[in-house]
């Protein structure tokens, strides 16, 4: 569970910025839910105008993530995944500076920190809490010369100098700890893994992946999923239809089968094919090696569409919708999410769905009966639906889980609550307000006269050399 994250001098945020998932007391009083952590929200909505920095908020995190998870392989490019703000040469030199205040599966929270200078680390940290006292579990920073001053807390055991001596200036030291199974590392690392996930919404094919290997495997997400699609209202059931090769491969390995041998037939002909010059024994060889193994997973949904009278048709995925599947892919995130302590980041949240399914999307992170775990949604979008008051309707977001991201003259980002604006209410309307402009953060285009004035100087050229054109690259 994310409590705090801040960060600076990261793509283009140059300042340092602090984004908060604690709940303030105003909020708190106006919660009509029993949380086990009233404090926290289960969500954050972030606002902004296009390329304002909302996707580069989430990027930092992600950053920390990946960098924790897959820092100690030799193919993380460090320099290229860690860029600072480039618009002035001041920063170009400065350090990347990241700190996550968070609660990992063990229920006890702790404070990582890390520095990322010229390609390596310049300070990594991690504390833990015991009430609101934090004690050192390790410190590493770098010092002259590139050599590194490791510091431990009081309940360090255990070997460290080949530790140390294991860890290289571009990779993470709890990486290593991890590797070396210290027990202290593991909650810290879990969380990073396996308690943080990552979603774009334009990107939903690898949701859909995710799905396709828990529908094969059977598992209770997966099974789960198949009755929610089929009881929702988008008359659709989903099943996975079986591989034919991988059919052909298991049933080729049962003996008195029919079609007994047929695999080691079938990839004996591709190599003849593929490689013609191989002598017949070693291409027998290696086709029976080829059928020991199953071939590599490729899936397919079948959507079950119901019309009148009980008739059904069934569909294959590329018959579908983008909408359908995009639904799918939400739908299994949000099971996934909720179905252990998450932390979920969505980019772009409302791309692909329908405002009333982003509103019932969010509700169900609000709702203790389906977050029994009180996992939290972290999204970037611009649906004002969900900040808006209709009536006598709720806002979907209360006031301290609404978020802005807004560019500067200068080309830094700035990321602030809505709550710092002294003029918020509680009952404010924040999507009218938002819109106008109240409370920055909102584009406001100006390029009305600019394509007027394109729109003559097209003109201009044409009359000069005396043709017309049509559009799309028409011929003159």
């Amino acid at each position: 569970m994310l409590i705090d994250f801040s960060f600076s001098n990261f793509k283009s945020y140059r300042d340092e910025q602090r984004f908060s998932m604690r709940r303030p007391t105003n909020a708190q009083k106006h919660e009509e839910n029993d949380w086990p952590h009233r404090d926290i929200s289960t969500v954050a909505g972030i606002y902004g105008g296009n390329a304002s920095g909302k996707s580069a908020f989430i990027e930092a995190f992600m950053f920390v993530a990946d960098f924790v998870v897959r820092g100690f392989d030799p193919r993380f490019d460090l320099a290229a995944r860690c860029q600072p703000f480039r618009l002035d040469e001041e920063s170009r030199k400065k350090p990347s500076d990241f700190l996550a205040d968070f609660i990992a599966a063990d229920g006890k929270r702790y404070l990582f920190e890390l520095s990322i200078e010229s390609g390596t680390v310049a300070f990594e940290s991690l504390r833990t809490y015991k009430g609101n006292r934090s004690s050192r579990i390790y410190e590493r920073e770098r010092m002259d010369e590139g050599i590194y001053a490791y510091r431990y807390g009081q309940h360090f055991s255990g070997m460290k100098r080949p530790l140390e001596q294991m860890t290289r200036p571009d990779a993470p030291f709890i990486a290593v700890l991890y590797a070396a199974n210290v027990s202290l590392a593991k909650p810290v690392y879990g969380f990073f893994r396996n308690r943080v996930g990552f979603f774009q919404a334009d990107l939903y094919h690898a949701e859909l992946d995710n799905l396709a290997l828990e529908l094969k495997k059977g598992s209770p997400v997966a099974a789960a999923l198949s009755r929610l699609m089929a009881s929702s209202n988008l008359g659709i059931s989903v099943v996975q239809r079986k591989d034919p090769l991988e059919e052909l491969q298991k049933a080729s390995q049962s003996a008195g089968n029919p079609s007994e041998g047929s695999y080691e037939d079938l990839a004996s002909g591709m190599l003849a094919l593929s490689n013609p010059g191989l002598p017949l024994t070693e291409r027998r060889k290696k086709a029976h090696d080829i059928a020991q193994l199953p071939p590599r997973p490729r899936y397919e949904f079948a959507f079950t569409h119901r019309g009148a009278g009980g008739f059904e048709e069934t569909f294959s995925e590329k018959d579908e919708s983008k909408g359908t599947l995009s639904v799918l892919a939400f739908f299994s995130l949000a099971l996934r999410l909720l179905s252990t302590r998450s932390v979920g980041f969505v980019d772009e949240i409302d791309s692909s769905l329908h405002p009333n399914y982003v509103q019932e999307l969010v509700a169900l992170f609000k709702d203790p009966l389906t977050n029994p775990h009180q996992s939290q949604l972290i999204f970037t979008t611009h649906d004002v639906s969900l900040i808006t008051r209709t009536g006598a309707d709720k806002r979907v977001l209360d006031q301290d889980q609404i978020w802005f991201a807004e560019k500067g003259r200068d080309g830094s980002s700035a990321l602030y609550p809505v709550t710092s604006v002294a003029s918020s209410r509680w009952d404010e309307n924040f999507g009218r307000n938002y819109l106008h402009g109240v409370y920055g953060a909102s584009p406001r285009p100006g390029f009305h006269e600019a394509f007027a004035q394109a729109e003559r100087d097209i003109g201009s050229a044409l009359q000069s050399v005396g043709c017309t054109a049509e559009a799309f690259g028409g011929e003159a």
